[in-house]
């Protein structure tokens, strides 16, 4: 007999360990996670998502072809023990997790049983085997993304021609995903399913034991089987791809979805394959539902990113997670707990993240990120906010991300440049400056854009490091053009500004 464990992102039957399952003798083992202190510090939605998808598989699951053990305790490590106790002769087929943290708890788990018999396999939901990325990002070179790109679209040949060319004569349309969404237009609504009764009572429980934490369980809204991610899937190919391109960086108030797909904890939990999204787009593009950019632009979010993201954090950890290579060590404000604050970009963020458990990705780098960075704030303090925050959220996922592409607290392993703006860029990609009190017209003075003078002072905080950086040289050239009298003005600001944020009252 063989127990076949999964892991709460795990929940599906392409995992590859299942091949050789065996009805007569075997069983899939389900461990429902309750232990306040893993989920105490979070949102709402992040327990909902993980219960929501263990039930509903379990109950897809045919006893007489997939049958299955399913346990409520408080850590996963318990749900073992007691499995092994019930069947002390069963071996152990575990699905290796990306996730650092969670491998060191099953080796710790392993080391005290050394009785048992386990075997593993590679946990599926990624197109890259993870013993390749070694030498996709050798310790002593450079890591950029663009040639890891072009190389798996030559391997998969995806948004390839016949002659080996990239389609449209271009590895990358971002340049054409950058424009400001229109006040008018309107995005059709993503299929998110409704909470059927598993989910309901789900919603019920976390509600109950979980008060305290943040964000309502009542407004979850994501899918939790492959069905419904299939459903959300299909909609979002056939109805917001079309826009996804153009408007991919633009935000707008009190709109957190636009025409983002919504399918990243979808593919994180492993309801969804992502070279099975990836195909649905690149048809969409063959089919004329949606143009080149929109479908290269989520493509290279799948392919790409994700992809490289997550070898960054293999080759990387454990120490990865220690990283602050600008050395900051402010405490974040409570305003990313609370959504209070008068900066209406930060605000409408950090309340639309409270209601649906989700932002997209560039609230995510520019707003969040971008302002974290800024302040100066603990690049650990910021990762493990986003860690508890997202409903997306994996370690994998929120490490490389965070703290390497938001905070640059990597020293630029997997970047070039701080991603950080002055208000100047909210402004040119959403319309939230109109609408808030403080002008980004302004440079200084208490009610100019806090994010004008906060930008100018990590520059100067930070000279030595990216002066001579080839992509900001001219921003340094900016920066070496005020007067005496900017500079007293900007000191003053940044002082007053900080002061205000101390105070929790920016």
């Amino acid at each position: 007999m063989t127990l076949y464990f999964l892991l709460a992102h795990q929940c599906t039957l392409r995992q590859p360990g299942l091949a050789s399952f065996n009805p007569d003798e075997d069983r899939i083992l389900l461990v429902e996670e309750h232990a306040d202190d893993l989920w105490r510090e979070g949102h709402q939605h992040r327990i909902v998502h993980a219960w929501s998808i263990q039930r509903h598989f379990a109950q897809s699951l045919h006893p007489n072809e997939w049958p299955n053990v399913y346990m409520k305790k408080d850590r996963f490590e318990q749900g073992l023990d007691h499995a092994m106790a019930d069947s002390p002769d069963a071996s152990l087929h575990l699905h290796w997790p990306t996730d650092w943290h969670l491998r060191e708890r099953l080796k710790n788990w392993i080391a005290d049983n050394p009785a048992v018999n386990v075997n593993f396999s590679e946990e599926t939901g990624f197109i890259i085997p993870g013993k390749d990325w070694e030498s996709h990002l050798p310790q002593n070179g450079s890591w950029k993304l663009d040639p890891i790109y072009r190389q798996f679209r030559k391997t998969y040949n995806i948004l390839m021609t016949p002659e080996g060319k990239p389609e449209g004569g271009a590895w990358s349309f971002d340049k054409e995903n950058r424009k400001k969404v229109p006040q008018d237009l309107t995005f059709p609504a993503p299929a998110i399913p409704d909470q059927d009764a598993i989910t309901k009572a789900v919603i019920d429980e976390v509600s109950a034991q979980f008060p305290d934490t943040y964000g309502d369980a009542g407004t979850f809204g994501q899918p939790v089987t492959e069905t419904g991610a299939r459903q959300l899937l299909a909609h979002f190919i056939s109805h917001r791809l079309v826009t996804f391109g153009d408007y991919q960086d633009a935000m707008r108030q009190h709109d957190p979805y636009m025409s983002h797909s919504m399918l990243s904890a979808a593919i994180n939990a492993s309801l969804l394959d992502p070279m099975d999204v990836i195909k649905e787009a690149e048809a969409a593009y063959h089919d004329g539902l949606a143009p080149l950019n929109a479908v290269e632009g989520f493509i290279r979010q799948i392919l790409g990113w994700r992809e490289y993201i997550r070898g960054v954090y293999l080759v990387s950890m454990p120490a990865y997670q220690e990283v602050n290579a600008l050395g900051h060590n402010r405490d974040l404000p409570d305003m990313f707990w609370t959504g209070e604050t008068r900066m209406l970009c930060m605000a409408d963020t950090v309340t639309g993240l409270l209601e649906t458990g989700y932002t997209h990705h560039i609230q995510r780098l520019m707003i969040l990120g971008n302002f974290a960075n800024l302040i100066g704030a603990k690049p650990q303090q910021v990762s493990n906010w986003f860690y508890t925050m997202y409903t997306d959220a994996l370690d994998w996922v929120v490490l490389p991300n965070v703290l390497g592409m938001a905070l640059f607290a990597d020293g630029g392993s997997m970047s070039t440049k701080p991603y950080v703006a002055s208000g100047k860029y909210v402004q040119r990609m959403s319309h939230y400056c109109k609408d808030c009190v403080y002008n980004v017209n302004e440079k200084y003075g208490p009610d100019a854009c806090p994010l004008n003078s906060l930008y100018w002072d990590f520059l100067e905080r930070h000279e030595d490091r990216f002066r001579e950086n080839p992509r900001m040289k001219v921003i340094y050239k900016h920066l070496d053009n005020r007067n005496e009298e900017d500079l007293s003005k900007q000191k003053d600001t940044v002082a007053s500004i900080f002061s205000r944020l101390d105070g929790q009252k920016l």
